[in-house]
């Protein structure tokens, strides 16, 4: 088993990404952060490629209060569980799908900061960062493989 655990690298990227986004994301609910987070998105999801402005406009920018709330409280959740390794190969890829938005609804350098975050979140979940030094080495054990993404 020891030889399929990812790399101490990738370890601390999960930890680093994961302080990152729950640090952010505590920011903005301290700071009272209300549906102008997805409102203030629409002009950057019409030019938008396809499907991404499709998925904008016909899903998020219908329902922003929910979306806002699903972005800050997804990046304060998902963001610990990274953090912590508990679940990171679910909260990856969702972490991936939230930044993946952010990146397309951003400018400057805040569009490369949700890149490299994206693609570290889909790192860390492909590679199974929490099983080395994390919460899903006993998670596995507990919870049932739909929840965890990985074969019991």
């Amino acid at each position: 088993m020891g030889e399929n655990l990812p790399s101490w690298g990738l370890v601390l990227v999960r930890i680093l990404v994961g302080g990152i986004l729950g640090v952010k994301a505590w920011f903005m609910l301290k700071h009272g952060v209300g549906e102008e987070l997805v409102r203030g998105t629409r002009d950057a999801y019409a030019a938008s490629p396809g499907i991404v402005k499709s998925w904008g406009e016909a899903v998020v920018l219908v329902h922003p209060w929910f979306f806002s709330k699903l972005a800050v409280f997804g990046a304060l959740v998902g963001g610990a569980c990274l953090f912590l390794g508990a679940l990171t190969r679910p909260f990856g890829y969702l972490l991936a799908f939230l930044l993946a938005n952010v990146f397309f609804v951003t400018e400057g350098t805040e569009q490369v900061l949700a890149l490299l975050l994206c693609v570290c979140c889909l790192a860390c979940a492909m590679s199974r960062a929490g099983m080395r030094s994390g919460a899903d080495v006993f998670l596995l054990e507990k919870l049932p493989s739909w929840m965890t993404w990985m074969r019991a």
